[in-house]
C-alpha cells in the first residue's frame, strides 16, 4: 500500500460508538473501573522565544496572561520551571507512595532541557510515551507537515537514546495535534518497525475502540485509548473554565468515578482518564486532593493501569476486527450531501 504521508485522509465520524451495547472490558482483577493517569513532561518544550518560536507560551499559567508574548516574560518562564523543579519529584513521591503505575507522556525538547528527572521516572515502574519534540499551544495544524514529520522522528530518536530501548515509545499522545499527527506517527513506526501499541489522541468515548491503521489502511488496526479534558487538573488554569478549589476538582474526580462505578454494577465497565501537569497539580494542595481520590479509588477495587497495560488487556480481550472498526463509511464531499426537504 502506497500513502502520501502529507495527504489527510478523514474516517467518518462516529455518533454512535459501541451504541446500547459496549462491550464488557472485563478488567482485571473484577474491576469495576479502569483509572489512567497521563502526566504531561513538557517544562522546556513549551512555546518560547527562547526555542526560537516569535513567542512565548500563553496558556496554562496561574495568573493567565492576555495574550502570548514577544518577548521574554520570566514568571512565565518560571511557572514552568517549578513544574520541573517541585512538581515532579512531589507526583513521584505520591505515584511511589501509593503504587500507582503511570504514564509520563513525553515532548523530548524538554529531555534536551533537562534529563534529570528521565531515569527517576523509568525507576518508578511509569510508562514513558511521546507527545512529539515540542507542546504547542496553538495547536499542530499550523505547522507545516514536513516540520511535523522530522519533528516526530527527532523525538523518537531522543527518547531512545536516554532509554537506550528502541522500542519505544509504545503510544502518543500529542493532545493538540494536527490532522495528520496520527498518521505521520503511525508511519514512523511503520518504517521504523516499532510496534505501535496505542494512540491517545482521541477524546470522544470512555472505552477503547479500534480504528484502520492510518499506516496500513484496514488490513491492520489502531488501538485508540481515549482521553478526557473534563478530569484534567489544566481546568485549575485554562481562562473561563476553572476550578474554584481543589476541594472542588477532588469532588468532580469522586463523582466521575462514582458514575462510572454504578454504570459498571449495571454490567458495563468504564475507564477514567486524568491528565496532570506537574506545574498545576504539583502545587501542594492541589497534589493532596490528588492523593486523597487515588485512596478512594483504591478502596473501590479500581484498577489503575498505565495507557499501555489497558492498551494491551484491550488487544488480548478485543483483538482487531477490520469489519468492526470504527470509521470506515466514507465521507461524502461538501455538497454532495442531500437533506430530505
Amino acid at each position: 500500500m502506497v500513502v502520501d504521508k502529507y495527504a489527510e485522509e478523514w474516517l467518518e465520524r462516529e455518533f454512535v460508538g459501541y451504541g446500547m451495547e459496549p462491550p464488557n472490558p472485563m478488567w482485571p482483577g473484577g474491576a469495576k473501573v479502569c483509572v489512567s493517569f497521563i502526566v504531561q513532561y513538557y517544562m522546556g518544550a513549551e512555546t518560547s522565544v527562547l526555542n526560537g518560536d516569535e513567542e512565548n507560551c500563553g496558556d496554562l499559567f496561574e495568573i493567565p496572561t492576555q495574550a502570548a508574548t514577544k518577548d521574554r516574560y520570566e514568571s512565565t518562564e518560571q511557572t514552568y520551571e517549578y513544574g520541573s523543579r517541585e512538581g515532579v519529584p512531589r507526583l513521584l513521591s505520591l505515584f511511589n507512595r501509593h503504587n500507582v503505575p503511570v504514564t509520563w507522556n513525553f515532548y523530548t525538547r524538554a529531555i534536551e532541557r533537562n534529563a534529570f528527572w528521565v531515569q527517576p521516572i523509568i525507576d518508578s515502574g511509569a510508562e514513558l510515551s511521546l507527545g512529539g519534540y515540542r507542546w504547542r499551544d496553538n495547536l499542530h495544524e499550523n505547522v507545516e507537515p514536513k516540520t511535523e514529520d522530522e519533528d516526530i522522528q527527532k523525538s523518537i530518536d531522543i527518547l531512545q537514546s536516554v532509554t537506550r530501548d528502541k522500542i519505544v515509545p509504545k503510544g502518543w499522545f500529542v493532545e493538540r495535534r494536527s490532522n495528520l499527527s496520527t498518521k505521520l506517527y503511525a508511519l514512523a513506526h511503520k518504517s521504523r518497525q516499532i510496534p505501535l501499541l496505542y494512540s491517545s489522541d482521541s477524546c470522544q468515548d470512555d472505552l477503547p475502540y479500534w480504528i484502520p491503521s492510518p499506516a496500513t489502511g484496514p488490513s491492520q488496526g489502531l488501538l485508540m485509548v481515549p482521553f478526557s479534558y473534563d478530569t484534567s487538573d489544566l481546568r485549575f488554569n485554562m481562562r473561563g473554565s476553572g476550578w474554584a478549589s481543589p476541594a472542588d476538582w477532588a469532588t468532580y474526580l469522586k463523582d466521575t468515578f462514582d458514575c462510572f462505578y454504578e454504570e459498571a454494577e449495571a454490567g458495563e465497565p468504564k475507564m477514567m482518564t486524568v491528565v496532570l501537569h506537574p506545574h498545576i497539580c504539583g502545587r501542594p494542595n492541589r497534589t493532596k486532593h490528588l492523593e486523597n481520590f487515588i485512596k478512594y479509588a483504591q478502596s473501590k477495587g479500581a484498577w489503575l493501569a498505565r495507557r499501555a497495560d489497558v492498551a494491551s488487556h484491550w488487544q488480548a480481550k478485543f483483538p482487531y476486527d477490520a469489519k468492526t472498526a470504527f470509521g470506515q463509511t466514507p465521507v461524502p464531499e461538501c455538497g454532495q450531501i442531500s437533506i430530505p426537504a
